[in-house]
């Protein structure tokens, strides 16, 4: 294969971005990069070639997870005649062994002794025209069977009367056709779907059959429209990128004459990505406040010159301002020559700060050489000393990325990758809005504290249904962000976390007549680094690896912890009334990892109420303090506890961040910034501390 400059992954100019990985082909075998679930779809305007769509059973790399990987242009022949499955020979793919071999035992099994019906493509969901561009992928990979009448008898639906194969990593899957052809490597934030519209990358069937797939800006759209939009490029992997990644310690597979032969280091350079355009590429990706990139809302500008928001360089002390951009898309590409004699190139980073207490720095898929403990850095070690008249640095300490390079000594380049970093620094403000456009009714209010925008305000559902049952149900998001971690109210150290919101039912009285619906927001803890301030606990690892699911488990609607994790109760009063405090701890006496806010489904309704009728994206949940000199804690019967209003938070149409809180008061507290809770939410839970004092006890037999 061969790839040139037009044909290369990243931006072709300001308005245009190209998501696929094209190259020119000449009958190259196509292999599955991983073991996945396949599905097969027409090629829109060649009707000789098809796509395939892989999806990930296994995760080929820890640290992040790939949604799909598409293969664009591979020869029809090779997969049907027709309408029909091709049937198996010497020469044909892996794919096709498998899938024929797997439809005659089925039958075999089913009616034995008869004739096999013929193997049409619908079976494994290739139906063109039945199936429309604007379906979803998901509606293939999540597919939920629908019945309807047929002479007198149900049967499934015709377009989605299908199952899609299992395919093992190193199959092979089929020939490139001669010409240009591509590859998309996208990665997965959950398993969920979201109302339409939106403001996410859509992978419908016109996604997944084009030629090749682009974002292409319209003159027409408006400036913040068109940020929105530039925010999909997160999602999308150079493939050079990525096989280059795996030159650092990891492995690549080629098919030599029919012999898999495992390529590492310098191996991976010369022979898999070696023709790629983009094989000396570095790609720094920056994710920063709310999973926005870096600088969205503007509040890391260095000065005077927009756009201008941190400094890099291939020379330590010899960085330039730029800004985080190429071509107006939101990353970063370095491709420098560098004069070394080593093996690994460096880039130096200094990001913008006001150098206030929650700002922190993780390498998701990076190496930090210089971060202060496994690819952390919190605000002290980012922070630079004051000038001598006191002032405070604007810039953090300088950053030390380093990844594999090639070359002769004094010329080194890069060995294609990419780099993903979490970053937050700066304050940034809402507006406060009371449901009235006078500009008179809107204010200033403070930064965001540890917690807030850490939660989705979900309109999604879970695409995965394991029954029928809709009480209890799991929505994950799989894209990481910071947070703080806390014991006695002291930070102790830095965690990177996905987010689950997790619906439930429970019986509220002994005659379980009476019952709630609750909603329980939930970190799950990915990294973590326990920077400690005077205490030698370690954290809790967190054992509620939650995947995006509806429908009861284990014969109930109610979630419950998962150990090491319990609540002990403390009961206080607040202007009268009687609240049933929860406190997170574990069994084991580690410091509890996770972040939990739970209200009722009445509370989390009035919340979705804002989001239907404010028009905001990207909304996230807020705690406000109720007090109004800002004094978060407050004391009860010797003991301490917080009190907020719930609300949220999210962009206008303008790109403003705008906070909204109900008409009715959602009261929230907390008395250990690890669990939050409102009143409603907390009253029926029982005493289990004996529970802890049980399953921290040594028992002999």
């Amino acid at each position: 294969m061969t790839q040139v400059q037009g044909q290369a992954f990243g931006p072709v100019s300001d308005r245009e971005f190209r998501l696929t990985n094209k190259f020119t082909a000449s009958g190259s075998k196509a292999f599955a990069i991983c073991k996945g679930v396949m599905l097969v779809q027409p090629q829109t305007g060649d009707t000789n070639k098809v796509n395939v769509i892989l999806r990930p059973f296994t995760q080929p790399i820890t640290g992040f997870n790939v949604k799909y990987f598409i293969y664009r242009g591979l020869q029809k022949s090779d997969f049907f005649l027709g309408d029909q499955v091709i049937t198996p020979t010497a020469s044909t793919s892996d794919f096709i062994n498998k899938v024929n071999a797997s439809f005659l035992s089925f039958h075999n099994r089913i009616n034995p002794g008869t004739t096999p019906p013929t193997f049409m493509a619908r079976f494994l969901g290739y139906d063109p025209l039945k199936q429309n561009d604007d379906l979803l992928l998901s509606d293939f990979f999540f597919k939920e069977s629908e019945y309807v009448e047929s002479n007198g008898e149900f049967i499934e639906k015709e377009e989605m009367a299908f199952e899609l194969p299992v395919i093992e990593m190193g199959a092979s899957l089929g020939n490139f056709a001669s010409g240009e052809c591509g590859i998309d490597i996208v990665l997965n934030y959950g398993d969920y779907r979201l109302p339409v519209p939106n403001d996410e990358f859509v992978f419908d069937l016109a996604y997944a059959r084009a030629n090749e797939a682009k974002i292409i800006l319209p003159a027409e759209m408006d400036v913040f429209q068109q940020k929105l939009k530039r925010e999909h490029i997160f999602q999308f992997l150079d493939a050079a990128a990525y096989f280059g990644f795996h030159t650092d310690n990891g492995t690549v597979k080629v098919d030599n004459a029919g012999v898999k032969v495992a390529k590492k280091g310098l191996s991976i350079y010369n022979e898999v990505i070696d023709n790629f355009y983009t094989k000396n590429r570095l790609y720094l990706y920056i994710q920063s406040d709310r999973t926005r990139s870096y600088n969205f809302y503007g509040n890391y500008n260095i000065g005077e010159v927009e756009g201008m928001s941190l400094k890099m360089g291939t020379v330590e002390m010899a960085l330039t301002d730029v800004a985080y951009e190429k071509e107006k898309w939101p990353l970063l590409i370095n491709d420098a020559v560098q004069t070394h004699t080593g093996t690994r190139n460096k880039l130096f980073l200094q990001l913008v700060t006001d150098n206030n207490v929650n700002t922190m720095l993780y390498g998701q898929v990076a190496r930090i050489d210089n971060a202060q403990h496994n690819n952390f850095c919190n605000a002290d070690d980012l922070r630079l000393p004051d000038s001598i008249d006191g002032v405070p640095s604007r810039f953090t300490k300088i950053i030390v990325l380093s990844n594999p390079a090639t070359g002769s000594d004094g010329a080194k380049v890069n060995i294609a990758s990419f780099n993903i970093l979490l970053y937050q620094g700066k304050r940034y403000s809402y507006v406060e809005k009371n449901g009235s456009e006078d500009e008179s009714s809107i204010r200033d209010v403070n930064q965001p504290n540890f917690f807030n925008d850490i939660f989705d305000l979900h309109s999604e559902f879970a695409l995965l249904r394991t029954s029928t049952n809709s009480a209890y149900s799991v929505l994950s998001k799989q894209r990481p962000q910071l947070i703080k971690s806390y014991n006695d109210m002291e930070n102790v150290g830095l965690s990177v976390a996905q987010t689950s919101t997790i619906n439930d039912l429970i019986e509220t009285n002994t005659n379980l007549t009476t019952k709630l619906n609750r909603v329980t927001y939930t970190t799950e803890l990915g990294d973590t680094s326990s920077l400690t301030l005077g205490t030698s606990r370690a954290m809790s690892i967190s054992a509620d690896s939650l995947s995006s699911a509806s429908g009861g488990f284990n014969g109930t609607n109610a979630y419950n912890l998962n150990q090491p994790f319990f609540y002990g109760l403390t009961f206080f009063t607040d202007e009268s009334q009687t609240i049933t405090g929860l406190v997170l701890k574990t069994t084991n006496d580690t410091i509890p990892s996770k972040v939990l806010l739970g209200i009722t489904k009445a509370e989390n309704d009035s919340l979705k109420l804002l989001l239907n009728t404010q028009s905001l994206s990207n909304v996230r949940l807020h705690l406000k303090n109720v007090f109004i000199d800002a004094n978060e804690v407050t004391i009860s019967q010797n003991t301490i506890y917080q009190k907020y209003r719930l609300g949220i938070v999210g962009e206008s149409n303008s790109g403003q961040l705008q906070l909204y809180t109900p008409e009715s008061d959602i009261i929230i507290y907390s008395l250990d910034r690890r669990s939050f809770f409102s009143s409603d939410y907390s009253k029926y839970f029982k005493d289990n501390s004996l529970l802890g004092t049980i399953l921290t006890s040594d028992i002999f037999i």
